[in-house]
This record gives C-alpha cells, structure tokens and sequence, in this order.
C-alpha cells in the first residue's frame, strides 16, 4: 500500500540523519532554508523563483532517500522540465501518487500535452492576491 512505501520513505531518512549521513543531513537544512526563500519569493513578487526552488528542492530531496523518486518518476519529472516547467516535487513523503509542477506564463498547456501519454489526472492551480480558496463543482 502507498502508506506502507511512504513510512518506509520516512523510516530510511530517519536511519540517513541518526547514521549522520552528510548529504541526506545536508539536503534537508537545504529544504529548510529552501521555505524562507520561496515565502520571500511570494512577498516580493518573484514567483518563476518558486519553480527554481521547486527544481532544487527535488533533487535535494532525492538525495535524502533513494526510493524518493524512481524511474518513472525521473521520466515525469524530466518530460515536464522539457516541457516548460521550471520546476516540481513529489507530494508527500516520495515514490509516487501526486505530482506538482510550476509551469510560467502559458506553459501548464504545453506540460500537460506532454505528459498525458503517463495517464495522469491534471488539477490547475494559480496563485492569487487573496490566500487560498477551493471550491467543487
């Protein structure tokens, strides 16, 4: 079940930072400092910046744990960069289920025309000046 591989995700980036593995220690103070940067992103109005982010996060994050990303997900991921998008990440603890990408300008088109052949669900979001808001139709 996608629980099961989501604990195990989370157990072997326990067992990196308790064995003081240095790259996997490293790259979570990186995605950490990673948060300041995108809220400072938001506030400036520097929003491409958070697809940047968004790309070196992920590969920060793969460093973290192996079964984070796999080869399906590499493709994902590298046909949407390919696409236009200038970044994403796995939702979650890692190896699979959500994907999000930040697509600039017009691009979320060409990225989802790319990436249909995967047989994915696409869900739009965009940011705007007054928080969050969801709705169902």
């Amino acid at each position: 079940s996608g629980s099961r591989v989501s604990a195990e995700i989370i157990e072997q980036q326990q067992q990196n930072v308790l064995s003081d593995n240095r790259s996997s220690v490293e790259a979570m103070h990186v995605i950490k400092q990673q948060a300041a940067q995108m809220k400072e992103a938001l506030l400036t109005g520097r929003i491409d910046r958070i697809g940047e982010l968004l790309h070196e996060g992920f590969v920060y994050k793969k460093k973290m744990a192996s079964s984070i990303s796999n080869p399906l997900i590499d493709r994902i991921y590298e046909t949407a960069l390919e696409a236009g998008a200038l970044g994403g990440k796995v939702l979650g603890a890692g190896g699979g289920g959500f994907m999000v990408f930040y697509c600039p300008d017009f691009k979320r088109y060409q990225v989802m025309q790319s990436l249909a052949p995967f047989n994915g669900i696409f869900k739009t979001y965009q940011f705007v000046n007054d928080g969050l808001f969801t709705w169902s139709i």
